[in-house]
Order: structure tokens, then sequence, then C-alpha cells
């Protein structure tokens, strides 16, 4: 997981806020698609939990669609009815449902993640203590990767904060099985541009390479799994 940096709330957000009685359901198609281009635009093109790369529209200036993107309360609206239009507390995040196919329903609720995962949990169990949009703390500091691609807490922080991370992975789903092979092949990737250029440099460059937007404003897909392997690499060397 990454640190997002929001700008200024989407103008349709205070419209909703100053409409009587209004509520999610409320939310017009052309104002939930103007939420997913700001998102996206904040994002670098990430689902704001896993990392993953969200399908982008094929038309200029056009964000995800909702098959795509959808917008996520941080906190819920049933737990928290003042933030339901705080662009704070508004993310955009993968659909969550992409990995295996078929079999019966707990096959079907094996492959959920993010989001999609954390709805099908007990109201009492879906809470998440770190919002990625929130800073202090950095949240990607609090994450750590192995070469296998597990998520997991960093060990450098006390164990109340570690068990706040250890809790957004289990609630999300993140070491899904696909998600982990993406991660590891991430981190595969770098371990070979390595073998082959092995200097301080070549580490610097794969990392600004991670931690940079590409010209058309998107991330790599878990760019923050690359920034952690390559950052340790740096105090290695």
């Amino acid at each position: 997981m990454r640190r997002i940096k929001k700008g200024p709330e989407p103008a349709c957000l205070k419209d909703l806020r100053e409409t009587p009685g209004a509520d999610w359901s409320s939310v017009s198609g052309a104002q939930r698609r103007e939420m997913r281009k700001q998102a996206n635009d904040e994002q670098g093109g990430l689902c704001a939990y896993c990392m993953s790369l969200i399908p982008q529209s094929n038309k200029p200036l056009e964000p995800p669609d909702n098959t795509s993107m959808k917008i996520e309360h941080f906190e819920a609206r049933n737990a928290s009815r003042a933030k339901m239009f705080d662009w704070s507390n508004l993310l955009g995040v993968c659909i969550g449902d992409v990995g295996i196919e078929g079999g019966g329903e707990s096959d079907q609720q094996a492959r959920y993640h993010c989001d999609t995962y954390r709805g099908h949990l007990k109201v009492t169990e879906q809470g998440l203590d770190l919002n990625p949009a929130a800073f202090p703390p950095d949240i990607g500091e609090r994450f750590s990767y192995t070469v296998s691609g597990e998520a997991r807490t960093s060990q450098r922080f006390e164990p109340a904060e570690r068990d706040k991370v250890e809790r957004m992975i289990a609630r999300l789903n993140l070491n899904l099985p696909r998600l982990r092979r993406n991660r590891a092949a991430v981190i595969g990737l770098l371990r070979r541009e390595l073998q082959k250029k092995p200097t301080l440099a070549r580490v610097k460059e794969l990392l600004q390479d991670a931690s940079a937007p590409g010209a058309k404003g998107l991330l790599r897909p878990y760019c923050q799994v690359a920034i952690h392997y390559l950052q340790k690499k740096l105090r290695q060397l």
C-alpha cells in the first residue's frame, strides 16, 4: 500500500453536502464520474489498497468506468455519515473480484480482495485503522514485502502499529495468491535487472522509475513493492 496525496475535492461534493437529505444514492452518474476522474489522477491509476492498475478508458481524458473503479468510503457510510461526502474519506479502488473462476460461493468469495472482500465480512470486522490518504503516518512505510510477494507489516514499529497493518492485510485479503504472484513478479524483475548491473546508480535509477508516474500520469502497478525492495537495496550498498 502507498500514501495517497489528496488534492482539492471535486466540486460535486460541496453541492451534495449542501443538498438537504442527500445520501449516496443521490449521487448522479456525472458526479460519480467526476470523483473517479480525480481519484484516478491522484492515485496514478492504481487501486488505493492493492496497487493493481485499474483498467483505463480508451477515450482521452475519460476516467475508468464504473465496471473498473469504485469510489470507496474508507470509513463506511453506516459508521460515519458525517464523512459520506468528505474527499479525504473517499478512495478509488479496483473491483476486487478478479481471480479464480467458477466454483461454489465459498470459492467465489475467496477470490475477492480490497473493498469487495471486506464488504463480505461481519460489520464488526470491516473497520480499517490506516487511511492511505491520511498523513502522518506514511502508510507506505508500514508495509513490507517478501521476495515471494507476501505483504507483511514492517518490524520497525511498535506491536500496536504492526497489529493495525496485519488487520488491514487480513480484512482486504491482500495476500490473495494472485496478488502475491503479481508482487513477486515485480521483485523478480528488479532482481534480474540488478544482476545485470548491480550498481548504486542503477538502484537509484530503478527507484526513480518506480516512484514517478509515466507520460500518461500512471504509476507502475505495485510500485510501492518496488520502492520497498530498492530502498532496502540502497541500505545494503
